[in-house]
């Protein structure tokens, strides 16, 4: 392990996350409010970033750049930057604990909140929103749509953060494609604060709920969250643009130049499947509880939120029927699309791992056949198929491991395992005690770090933190 050369690369990202608080301080000065949190937040990245990258320079950071430094540096800059935008919230009397669960959630777009938000300053509120829109994307996919020297090793670093199956190379060059994500997340960005602005939001909670939609973050402005605006059209933008989010953002910059591939893509239709599936079957199951149209109404909105993992809601579906509960529980799992902003295992490994399973069902049943895992018409390598087992496995694990630490502290099961399913998962509200219309700051201080644990495992899809903690990983040779 290259120690100079992670630390280095952690500084000048740390230097670059810096600027980010940016908004907020001109924020604060607009509403009239301190922007002291924000300026120490930021000099403190800086100097931090500044101090790394100058004690440890190095040489051809990026043409020396392996997959376990990048490993080390994607997963520790998370880590860094949730310390560092937590200072803020320390700053406005916040404890540090809960500070660091609300940026970590923030960040990894988990939407799990210890805050009531009504009584945080605006600047605050728009920070709190910007760590999800930064976190959606991803730092380092920013960074490498910024600077112009990177290397072709600099995909290395992109795989890192956006692990998934297959790595959407919609360019040549990888700080092409990154520019290019940016391009699209921006516009979609713009275009959401418009059309919410034009149904009549303020200012304010149109950008705050858009950098909230397509992160697939869930932070709102208000604690009930988009029930609050009671507008229909208002949820169906905030569906769709969350609906984005949750797609493949490859698929998306290929339709914005006229090619239409999504429409023909397994994983898209996957995706489209199970959403519809749970929107019919939970419209069906709340209809005793509300008109046909409030019914389909809800049951959309909350099937979009939960599998998209955006965590926003228009009704308390913890007072839902169990069924319809572990309807929404089964979409906690799944999650989105690869390449998206959204969390969860992901559309494409369960859609792998449901045909893998039919071949070993079929090569039980006939031996002899020799029978190939395809996707998009190509035969997925048995080494796919066995990260994608290794992911799975280990997500159960650590679900089941964290789901009874949770509940040795005296929480009911269903408020045990729908924490660890909405904090892994970054799904934000879970049920029961962490349900739509409770929040987290009741839990104590080690369970909080432990879902925040969950939160930063589940954001960066688990290999790549677990890793760390792997004692030969740091080791010269791995």
């Amino acid at each position: 392990m290259n120690i100079r050369l992670v630390l280095n690369l952690l500084g000048k990202l740390l230097s670059m996350f810096s600027l980010s608080f940016t908004l907020p301080i001109i924020a604060a000065f607009i509403y009239g409010e301190s922007a002291i949190p924000f300026v120490l937040a930021a000099g403190l990245s800086l100097s931090s970033g500044l101090f790394l990258s100058k004690a440890f320079k190095t040489e051809g950071e990026f043409e020396s750049l392996r997959h376990k430094e990048s490993f080390a540096i994607v997963a520790l800059i998370w880590l860094l930057m949730s310390v560092f935008g937590a200072v803020p919230y320390i700053i406005h009397h916040i404890s540090p604990v809960d500070a660091f669960f609300e940026s970590m959630s923030g960040f990894t777009t988990t939407g799990a909140s210890v805050l009531t938000p009504e009584e945080l300053p605006k600047s605050l509120l728009l920070w709190r929103s910007m760590t999800q829109w930064i976190g959606g994307m991803g730092i380092i996919v920013l960074f490498l749509a910024i600077f112009p020297n990177v290397a072709r090793r600099s995909a290395v670093l992109f795989q890192a953060e956006y692990p998934g199956v297959t790595l959407s190379k919609i360019k040549p060059r990888i700080r092409d494609t990154a520019l290019s994500l940016y391009k699209v997340y921006l516009t979609l960005t713009v275009l959401e604060i418009a059309v919410l602005y034009l149904l009549g939001l303020s200012l304010f909670d149109a950008v705050n709920h858009t950098f909230t939609t397509l992160s697939t973050g869930g932070y709102s402005t208000h604690s009930e969250s988009i029930a609050y605006f009671s507008n229909p059209y208002v949820e169906g933008v905030i569906a769709l643009f969350a609906f984005l989010g949750g797609m493949n953002f490859a698929l998306i910059y290929f339709a914005f130049r006229g090619n239409f591939t999504l429409l023909k893509n397994s994983e898209f239709r996957a995706y489209v499947v199970f959403l519809a599936i749970a929107s019919l079957a939970l419209t069906i199951l709340n209809i005793d509880k509300y008109s046909i149209f409030d019914s389909l109404r809800f049951s959309m909105f909350q099937s979009i939120s939960i599998m998209t993992t955006t965590g926003f809601t228009t009704a308390d579906f913890d007072t839902w029927s169990d069924s319809a509960k572990l309807i929404l529980l089964t979409l906690m799992f799944i999650g989105g699309s690869s390449g998206s902003t959204g969390g969860g295992i992901k559309v494409v490994r369960i859609y792998l791992l449901i045909k893998y399973s039919i071949q070993q069902i079929l090569r039980a049943a006939e031996p002899r056949t020799i029978r190939a895992v395809k996707f998009e018409g190509r035969a997925i390598k048995k080494e796919v198929l066995d990260d994608i087992a290794a992911f799975f496995i280990l997500y159960i694990f650590i679900f089941a491991l964290s789901s009874l630490i949770v509940s040795l502290f005296g929480y009911d099961v269903v408020t045990s395992i729908s924490a660890t399913a909405a904090t892994l998962g970054n799904v934000g509200p879970g049920m029961g005690l962490a349900g739509a219309s409770e929040n987290y700051v009741a839990f104590p201080s080690c369970i909080k770090l432990l879902l925040s644990m969950n939160m930063w495992i589940g954001r960066l899809e688990i290999f790549t933190v677990v890793s760390l903690f792997i004692p030969s990983f740091w080791r010269e040779r791995w």
